[in-house]
């Protein structure tokens, strides 16, 4: 393959670099090594004569003129004299250069060789190649021409530095261009070798692709009759499903969370009282809800769209025909689009109406119940009481002491029932709260002082930081309080460790209790606030309680707009966090 005329320019300017710089090379090396005493200089006035040994001046202009940096080095390796070429090529005043550090311009991974080099030159003369760094912090390839002088003022080094920039730049395109041209007539030598036998391949190629379009079209054949029968089955399978859900009484929705139309089946429709056919959106299913309700739905159509949370909720709605209030409960999952974004739910509704009367005839009974109890109770526990005061003045001991114990479990029936009555209220919509501006810090040290004075078997701690108002019910916070403490006592051994504190976080006040008691499973975390859920552990087993005071706890603080969450190691404690919103202080 012919050379071009950019190759052929490239190879011989490399030559006459490499002649000028042998010749350049040659020069020095009969200067250092006294082999002439003159040197004829071809310039502008044509060829002139400069004596070595007799003319000072005229050396030194040609040390200036030259085309590489000259420099001399004492014993330590400072630098005696350097040409202003030297001072331009390495960026660096000319004062300033005389008096520095030869190795101040050799980058650190060539530092020890320049000094080996540099140690091998006072006793011969040495050329190498390195890199050299100038003042911009630029590396530069050079070549290093090294001489020891025997002077009058002593010995010093001379070093010629030629620098290889463009050498290297040339033979390393030479190179890439001698390689392409290779590649270019191995690839040339290869094409025209195996010509015939591509064209061969490709005819022989041809034959096999007809044979399997062929056989490819037969499988197409197949492939539709398959997604004939696949058809037929999915039809009868939405009928199945349709079936399914016609007999379950249950309606289905597909919500598009960015846009809000839904697509709704007929009897999701019919159960809402909306229009059979036409489109629909999330407004027009909103406006049958309860508005008590609204915020809830709005909140977890935000969690879909922002997190994937499925849907799990239950909710009353006016039928929009009838004007009946009928209890919903939706589950849906959130899918995603082709770009990975939440985009849509998909959800079935049912009708829970008879559940939720169920459960309202249960929660009358038990507040029924609870409420004729609490009679009983008050009475008993005056009996006792004044038992209690009978038996301290006759100094019966035995009979003080099974009374006191009578007068606990009837505290606990007490609480438990008081919790049946707050659960009904809460149940039933009947537990209001009556918010006013609180200083959390005082709420807590009322709590506290009580405890100090009934609680003698573990050690109780509180830290509260002043000043921090919530709007808050005083009675039901209190009732919260009361409950996270009380169940850091009841589930940690006797003499124990717990903290109780208060604090602000952004514009939050955060309220926590820390123990050292059994702890809870990471499994157990999430469910801990239900209603009525109780961890089922041996430890568990000897406390009593029905589940019931976190799940209360939970509802009252978000009521006040605010969160309960806990964090536990089993064997290490559990820690039982809520925040409120923080208010100015009135």
């Amino acid at each position: 393959m012919e050379k071009s005329i950019e190759h052929i320019q490239l190879e011989q300017a490399h030559k006459e670099l490499q002649m000028q710089l042998r010749e350049a090379n040659d020069i020095i090396d009969a200067i250092r090594s006294g082999e002439v005493d003159a040197l004829v200089v071809n310039g502008e006035n044509g060829h002139q004569l400069f004596t070595l040994k007799t003319a000072d001046q005229s050396y030194r202009i040609f040390i200036e003129q030259m085309t590489e940096s000259a420099l001399t080095l004492d014993l330590s390796g400072r630098i005696l004299y350097c040409n202003s070429n030297f001072a331009d090529f390495f960026k660096v005043p000319l004062e300033k250069a005389i008096g520095t550090e030869f190795l101040d311009f050799v980058p650190l991974d060539n530092l020890s060789l320049a000094k080996e080099t540099i140690d091998a030159a006072w006793t011969a003369d040495t050329k190498i190649e390195l890199e050299l760094q100038n003042g911009e912090g630029k590396r530069v390839c050079v070549q290093l021409s090294l001489k020891a002088l025997n002077l009058d003022e002593g010995t010093a080094l001379s070093i010629i530095i030629t620098d290889l920039s463009e050498i290297k730049r040339n033979q390393s395109l030479l190179e890439i261009r001698n390689e392409e041209l290779e590649e270019s007539r191995r690839t040339t030598t290869e094409l025209n070798e195996n010509l015939e036998r591509i064209v061969n391949l490709r005819t022989l190629e041809l034959e096999a692709k007809n044979k399997e379009l062929a056989t490819a079209i037969k499988q197409q054949s197949e492939v539709n009759r398959q997604l004939k029968t696949a058809l037929e089955s999915l039809k009868e399978s939405e009928d199945n499903l349709s079936s399914a859900f016609n007999a379950g009484d249950l309606g289905s929705c597909s919500l598009d969370l960015k846009t809000g139309k839904a697509e709704m089946s007929e009897r999701f429709r019919l159960l809402y009282g909306l229009p059979v056919t036409g489109d629909l959106d999330w407004k027009m299913i909103l406006a049958c809800v309860d508005p008590v309700y609204i915020p809830e739905l709005e909140q977890i159509l935000k969690d879909c769209l922002s997190s994937g949370k499925p849907v799990d909720s239950t909710y009353p709605i006016i039928h929009c025909v009838s004007g009946e209030r009928r209890w919903m409960r939706v589950v849906g999952k959130v899918k995603k689009d082709l770009n990975g974004h939440f985009s849509s739910v998909s959800a079935v509704l049912m009708d829970v109406t008879d559940q939720k009367q169920d459960e309202q005839r249960k929660n009358d009974f038990i507040a029924m119940v609870s409420h004729e109890l609490k009679t009983p109770l008050t009475s008993m526990k005056g009996y006792i009481q004044f038992m209690q005061l009978k038996a301290r003045k006759e100094e019966n001991m035995f009979a003080g002491k099974a009374l006191e114990g009578a007068e606990r479990q009837i505290n606990k029936m007490t609480s438990m029932i008081n919790g049946f009555l707050n659960l009904s209220r809460l149940e039933s919509g009947k537990l209001l709260l009556e918010q006013q501006p609180l200083e959390i810090a005082s709420l807590i040290k009322e709590i506290m002082d009580e405890y100090s004075t009934t609680v003698t078997s573990h050690h109780l701690t509180s830290s509260c930081q002043k000043g921090l108002f919530v709007n808050a019910d005083r009675d039901k916070l209190g009732h919260v309080i009361n409950n996270l403490v009380s169940n850091a006592v009841k589930y940690s051994p006797a003499d124990s460790r717990i903290d109780v504190d208060s604090y602000q976080e952004d514009n939050n006040v955060i309220f926590r209790v820390r123990d050292e008691g059994m702890g809870i499973h990471g499994t157990d975390l999430p469910k801990l606030f239900e209603r009525f859920y109780r961890a089922e552990t041996p430890q568990m087993a000897t406390v009593s309680g029905f589940g019931i005071g976190l799940y209360l706890s939970a509802e009252i603080i978000a009521r006040h707009g605010g969160k309960i969450w806990a964090e536990s190691e089993p064997g290490i404690g559990s820690v039982f966090y809520f925040s409120l919103p923080l208010i100015a202080q009135p």
